[in-house]
């Protein structure tokens, strides 16, 4: 029995030394089901969530040249569902995300570092016309077929123009918007643009 145990436990140590050596090389991801991309706000005291059905991205995730990863999202704005059909015809407006003219919003990493708390994404991210820095920590998890990615941040909508007028007022809508990503991720070759 000892020989077979020994020759079980070589295999078992192999295929660990493997996968850890594939996933130690950089590696693009395609965003699956059971992805969202949600927000959570503030109107008049309440809270509401909401989730942007429509977006795209591409994920690079280098361990030996965190600086060659890359996270790189695009956002249908009129996608946005807050689960009331007024406040989401409003968001669509000009005072807002004014999609006929800003369709899209934009997040890129423009860099990568390990903090005390885990990883860090420092990015810019585009809404309307207003371009802004972002310190997006996120927890990134590979597994046996890709790899899950997490993380939560809180904008301040003020920054980025959304909600001119009398939505500027905080009693009406609240200044901070978190952010919530969970992306699930399998392995893609390197060339492919990845959507969801």
């Amino acid at each position: 029995m000892r020989p077979v145990k020994g020759l079980v436990m070589a295999l078992v140590m192999g295929v660990g030394l493997l996968s850890q050596s594939a996933f130690a090389k950089p590696l693009d991801y395609q965003v699956q089901p059971g992805s969202s991309l949600s927000f959570v706000g503030t109107q008049q005291g309440e809270q509401f969530t909401g989730v942007f059905k429509s977006f795209a991205a591409k994920v690079r995730m280098d361990r030996e040249q965190p600086n060659q990863s890359l996270l790189d999202v695009s956002i249908e704005l009129k996608s946005a569902d807050s689960k009331n059909a007024e406040r989401d015809a409003a968001l669509a407006t000009a005072s807002w995300f004014d999609v006929a003219h800003y369709p899209t919003a934009h997040f890129k990493s423009v860099g990568f570092r390990q903090t005390a708390q885990g990883s860090v994404a420092d990015a810019v991210l585009t809404i309307r016309d207003k371009t802004q820095r972002v310190v997006f920590p996120f927890v990134f998890k590979p597994t046996a077929t890709g790899a899950t990615l997490d993380a939560k941040v809180t904008l301040n909508r003020l920054d980025y123009g959304l909600g001119a007028g009398e939505w500027a007022d905080e009693s009406m809508v609240g200044h901070n918007v978190s952010v919530l990503v969970h992306l699930n991720l399998s392995a893609v070759p390197a060339t492919t643009q990845v959507y969801h």
